[in-house]
């Protein structure tokens, strides 16, 4: 006999898991969880595997690990059949709801898949050309060569279309160098084998972070949502390495949080310099930012003794 699946409210989610609600919903909008089951426009039920893959989530945050390699594992996992794949229809357990009809996304002949890859291509590349506010819908349909209606046939407006083209923008600039990073134990060099990987791509880089700003600028609250993750989800790491810093007694005794928020700053300042400067270059400033985090975040040999002595 087969098990009953136990569906669980976004509060029971939230509460079983450990994880704020509006970290779950940039979760999902980010694509590491499955879609809910919805049996109503403000109604949705998740289950046991989302509250399994928060747990993996939660795990590789804590390691450091950016959200291309989080969705990267929890896909090969899945792959692998060591993690239940995800059913797009109703699997038959009683939802609390009585009466429940799922509620299945429209059929799409299979050769029009093509056209929604091709306007997440050319989004993805336009909000970076342009940014979130000087892009429009007009812009995308007349790079591809197809009528509003087509657009509009698989996103419901822009915005549907950006929270699902930043994540593609991070997965296109570093999802070579994060097994780097996550070989690496030491801290410091944790850190410096990030502002390496960001050093090529400090343009695109910045260019992300000022449509986060723009989203949280939004008054959409999934908008502010997927602004708010996105940058955290950036600072996170770094934080991570530099708690672990300062645990290994490596590091001096600095606020993680905003030493590492300080540190984005900084390679945004950078990038207004290389700008502003055509003589400097790239290479100038990843030595300069590595120095510098060397430099500002370990212990001298003379803090360390008075330490001991503590």
């Amino acid at each position: 006999m087969a098990k009953e699946r136990k569906w669980l409210r976004i509060r029971e989610l939230e509460r079983l898991s450990g994880v704020r609600r509006r970290t779950i919903l940039f979760y999902l909008q980010a694509g590491l969880l499955h879609p809910p089951v919805k049996t109503g426009k403000t109604m949705a039920y998740y289950d046991e595997v989302h509250l399994r893959k928060l747990a993996c989530i939660r795990k590789a945050r804590s390691q450091g690990l950016p959200l291309v390699a989080i969705r990267q594992r929890i896909e090969n996992r899945e792959r692998e059949g060591d993690g239940d794949p995800v059913e797009r229809r109703d699997p038959g357990g009683s939802l609390p709801r009585k009466g429940f009809v799922a509620r299945a996304k429209r059929p799409r002949p299979a050769r029009s898949q093509g056209t929604r890859q091709k306007i997440l291509e050319v989004g993805t590349r336009l909000f970076r050309q342009k940014g979130y506010q000087n892009m429009s819908v007009s812009d995308i349909t007349r790079d591809l060569g197809i009528g509003k209606g087509s657009f509009y046939y698989y996103f419901s407006d822009k915005k549907e279309l950006f929270l699902e083209c930043v994540p593609r923008l991070f997965e296109e600039l570093f999802s070579s160098g994060w097994e780097q990073i996550r070989k690496e134990k030491d801290p410091l060099r944790r850190i410096e084998r990030r502002a390496r990987i960001v050093a090529p791509v400090i343009r695109d880089f910045c260019t992300i972070l000022k449509l986060c700003r723009e989203a949280l600028e939004d008054a959409d609250s999934k908008m502010n949502s997927l602004g708010k993750g996105i940058f955290e989800s950036v600072c996170r790491p770094i934080e991570s390495d530099i708690r672990k810093g300062i645990e290994l007694g490596s590091f001096r005794a600095v606020d993680p949080k905003i030493v590492s928020i300080l540190l984005i700053g900084i390679i945004e300042s950078l990038d207004y310099l290389l700008v502003m400067d055509p003589d400097l270059s790239v290479e100038t400033f990843k030595d300069a930012v590595i120095d510098l985090i060397g430099k500002g975040l370990k212990r001298t040999g003379r803090q360390r003794s008075q330490c001991k002595r503590r």
